[in-house]
């Protein structure tokens, strides 16, 4: 079997883990709850036109996420695995532009290796499963990059992709805002400058694309406007992105906190190959070569994105997600132009590298997943599919069969993250508190059901519960909610708990949780997960 073929067997072996068991897991609470309640609430209320969370006005991001979602429920009814279903297919598009890329730097076998890079790592897939508006502006962005260079290579082409690109570009900004046009504009323009090709400026289709970029986001805004006036505009574009970047939103992180992001996490077990093309990045190609100006282009971008976000005071690990299939597509063409690795020995290191890196990581999950509070099923599988994927890649290095060792790490990576989506994500429903406690709630609730969280952030009971939520801050508060609310329900902590005790004598614990922090340290230590405890008082307490 020839090496194309064998990649196009994986990567379609590889895609349909973004679709196994969407439904299986409750709402991760971390972001993913206002794209499931706030298009559901559109579509219950029939007012598309300005979101809304919990019976509050939700104007932190633009609307098309939530369109999308809406769109979705009404084509095939509102659930968890409706919404997962947008965002897998955002993930998809993502992967097929980057095929598209790939392609246009190195051919079929760079498109399809940077596609099977992107596809096989376990965060990206995972992302693919909760993060629905980091990986819908990703998809938008890479789909501009794709058009961008789809116009660079097939100059026949160039004014339908021109005019695809700045659609997309549109759409981004309508995703998540004007991030989504910057830094395409500053990646594109840094290219130019570096070709020495500013005069091309003009073959770009600017007026035009400007018309369709405002074109896609204008109307929104002007119903908002109409509707609400300047506040709500404002506050998205001064606090939502002006403030974050001038100052932290949450603990302030160094300059340098993106480059370990890019070189060692979210494409892991694959990051570190990412040493091959930088030790070529910048070199020129010949003049009559098609991939060396495509190869820069891919490389601005990946420059420009994490530059940026490293110049922010607020620094998330998935700002700089938009940046991940480009550098998948980097580390494709440093394989196949260095023929799998056997034209560069530093590769076949790095190789070995990653393969010992699936044998530490299955001894860690063998030692610290398969027993105690942490346990989790299927975790000897991913041990033992770990270990074998090392162990023959490392055979294949040493028989000098690198494209052999690639192919196998791949093919363990598929494995992987078929066990981890049907098997650990399902798991972990047992320390995942909302749904059952929520449960609890509704049944036991009356029609005046009052529900408050006392230092405690888990919005997706208001989907579970279909009630808003009472943030309340101090323990005095917090008192007075349970005293003063005939059929009021709180959810706090175990210590929060032992607080309110006797300041309310007569509340009860009607229920209580785990819940899964994920610290490393909890996990080494093996302490057990904290608590959620959901408390009331009168007839709520049995």
């Amino acid at each position: 079997m020839d090496r194309e073929r064998a990649s196009l067997l994986l990567l379609l072996a590889a895609v349909p883990v973004f679709l196994v068991a969407l439904g299986a897991n409750s709402i991760w609470d971390a972001n993913e709850a206002f794209y499931v309640e706030t298009p559901r609430q559109m579509v219950v209320t029939g007012d598309y036109l300005s979101p809304s969370f919990g019976g509050e006005p939700r104007f932190n991001k633009p609307v098309l996420s939530y369109w999308l979602v809406a769109g979705a429920y009404r084509l095939l009814g509102e659930s968890v695995a409706t919404e997962r279903l947008v965002i897998a297919a955002a993930a998809l598009v993502t992967i097929l532009a980057t095929l598209v890329i790939g392609g246009a730097i190195g051919g079929r076998a760079t498109g399809l290796l940077a596609a099977i890079v992107l596809a096989t790592a376990p965060r990206f897939v995972f992302f693919s499963r909760r993060i629905l508006i980091d990986v819908l502006v990703t998809m938008f962005m890479t789909s501009a990059l794709a058009c961008f260079v789809a116009a660079e290579r097939y100059p026949e082409r160039r004014r339908a992709m021109l005019l695809l690109m700045y659609f997309a570009i549109g759409a981004g900004v309508l995703t998540k805002g004007p991030v989504a046009l910057v830094l395409p504009v500053l990646a594109f323009l840094a290219w130019l400058m570096m070709e020495q090709r500013l005069g091309d400026m003009r073959r770009l289709l600017i007026v035009p694309g400007v018309l369709i970029v405002l074109a896609v986001v204008v109307p929104w805004y002007a119903a908002i406007y109409n509707e609400h006036g300047w506040e709500y505009i404002r506050h998205f574009f001064v606090g939502e992105n002006l403030d974050r970047f001038s100052s932290p939103f949450t603990t302030a992180r160094s300059p340098f906190f993106f480059v370990p992001v890019l070189v060692a996490d979210i494409l892991l077990p694959w990051a570190p190959l990412i040493v091959v093309p930088l030790l070529t990045a910048w070199r020129r190609e010949p003049d009559t070569a098609e991939s060396g100006p495509i190869r820069r282009a891919v490389w601005c971008w990946v420059v420009v994105i994490v530059a940026a976000f490293s110049f922010s005071a607020s620094k998330e690990d998935l700002y700089i997600l938009p940046a991940i299939p480009a550098a998948a597509i980097l580390i494709a063409d440093g394989l196949v132009r260095t023929a799998w690795g056997e034209a560069h020995r530093g590769i076949g290191w790095v190789l070995v590298a990653i393969s010992c890196l699936c044998l530490i990581l299955s001894t860690v999950i063998l030692a610290w997943f398969s027993n105690g509070p942490y346990a989790i099923a299927g975790a000897a599988t991913l041990s033992v599919l770990l270990a074998v994927t090392g162990v023959l890649a490392v055979v294949s290095l040493w028989r000098r069969e690198f494209f052999g060792a690639v192919m196998t790490l791949a093919c363990g990576f598929i494995l992987f993250n078929y066990v981890f989506v049907a098997r650990v994500l399902p798991d972990l429903e047992r320390l995942k508190p909302v749904r059952p406690l929520a449960s609890v709630i509704n049944e036991r609730g009356g029609p005046g059901t009052a529900l408050g969280f006392f230092n405690m952030d888990l919005p997706s009971f208001v989907y579970y519960t279909r009630r808003p939520i009472v943030k309340i801050g101090d323990v005095d508060a917090a008192a007075r909610f349970l005293q003063e609310q005939n059929d009021g329900w709180l959810v706090t902590s175990t210590p929060e708990w032992e607080a309110l005790k006797t300041r309310v004598p007569d509340a009860c614990l009607a229920a209580e949780r785990p819940l899964f922090a994920a610290k490393a340290s909890d996990i080494l230590l093996r302490r057990p997960p904290p608590q959620v405890v959901l408390l009331t008082r009168g007839r709520g307490c049995r």
